[in-house]
């Protein structure tokens, strides 16, 4: 009996830190709220090459990569010069620039530590 309140206890624990954690982190449509893409002008940051996106299912693939990942803002970032790749987001309302920096990210000037990194194959695939 006694193992099994231990055990209720611990798990009480862990599911009350997990929850903590997930308030802390958001998804990509809890940062841009919901917004219909109409268009994505992804920029190669060495070569200056541009890509549009216009296709509703490739807007909708790049979309699903930046909403499968947790953000977490970060605080007092310094800025970062140079970007392997650069994307704007236009829509009706607002237009988002984001840079993608490995496990970080910057969205119109801010910037979020991600839970897992957008890696440059990633967005090459959505590009093909």
């Amino acid at each position: 009996m006694k193992n099994y309140i231990f055990v209720s206890i611990v798990l009480l624990l862990i599911s009350g830190c997990s929850q903590s954690t997930s308030k802390e982190s958001i998804r990509f449509m809890g940062i841009i709220g919901d917004v219909t893409v109409s268009k994505i002008e992804v920029i190669d940051g060495r070569t200056g090459e541009r890509h549009s996106i216009t296709k509703t299912e490739k807007i909708e693939q790049f979309y699903q990569l930046l909403n499968e990942r947790e953000y977490k803002e970060m605080k007092n970032h310094e800025d970062l010069k140079g970007y392997i790749y650069c994307a704007v987001l236009y829509s009706g309302k607002k237009d988002f620039n984001i840079t993608f920096l490995g496990d970080e990210i910057d969205i119109n000037g801010t910037y979020y530590a991600l839970n897992n990194p957008i890696l440059e194959e990633d967005i090459f695939k959505v590009l093909e």
